[in-house]
This record gives C-alpha cells, structure tokens and sequence, in this order.
C-alpha cells in the first residue's frame, strides 16, 4: 500500500498525462515522463509502436495528425510498490476524437504503467498501451 502523499501525486501526474495528451502539447512530456521513457503502444489495428525517450515522445505525439477532436481521459487506476522502489500499477482510459472525415471515434484502453522518482518527482518510466475495445461513428449525412 502506498501513502496518501504518494497516491496524489500519481493522479497529479495521470491528470497532467491527460492534459498534454489532449492539448498535444509533445514538448511539455518531460514534465510527466522520465527522459528514458519506453512506451508502447498496442493498437486496435496491430500496428505495435515501441518509443524510447522523450524526443522520440514528443516526434511520435506530433505525427498524430488528421483530428479535428482528441481528448485523452484516464478513467480509473491503481498503483502500488515494487520490491525495487519504483510503483507499478494499471491505468484504464478512454480516448475520444472526431477525425478529418467526420468520424467520431472512441478507444477504451488499459496502460501498465511503471513509475519512478526523477529529481524528486514521480515520473513515468514505463507504459505499455492495449486497446480493449474501439468504436467508430459516422457522421449522418
């Protein structure tokens, strides 16, 4: 179990996670993501991204073109200690956009994560990205 001090400042870093992502604002990610970051990502498609670091971060988030809409919400997620000192936990999201068709989309996923402290501050170290489910809507006519 962690402290309270310590599960707050995990749904700081969640909620700051979720506006940058949604802003799209890449070059704030060193802000929630420690500098040798590993994110995968595990799309609906089967299409697997691995990204190391922050610059390939903030290269990959910029090449998400072609909404007219995103907002990234983290829905729920427990986290807990690792014998080694960092926290690992789960996080439940959901994504919604409406793309340059008119498409509204909505992705339901589940991130395991892996956090650490970077000069004092929790950070994300790791995070590994499956979709569970994907629905699209279009637009009527």
């Amino acid at each position: 179990m962690i402290d309270a001090e310590t599960y707050t400042a995990i749904q700081q870093l969640q909620r700051s996670y979720a506006d940058i992502a949604t802003r799209m604002a890449w070059d704030e990610a060193g802000s929630v993501l420690a500098p040798d970051i590993h994110i995968t990502f595990n799309t609906s498609s089967g299409a697997v991204y691995e990204i190391d670091g922050l610059a390939a971060y903030a290269e990959f988030g910029a090449n998400m073109t072609g909404f007219v809409f995103y907002e990234y919400l983290p829905v729920s997620f427990v986290v807990s200690p690792d014998p080694d000192g960092t926290l690992v936990g789960r996080t439940y999201s959901l994504e919604v956009a409406e793309n340059d068709a008119g498409d509204w989309l909505e992705f339901y996923g589940q991130y395991d994560d892996t956090y650490a402290k970077v000069d004092g501050e929790w950070r994300f170290t790791r995070r590994i990205y499956r979709t569970v489910k994907q629905r699209a809507t279009k637009p009527s006519r």
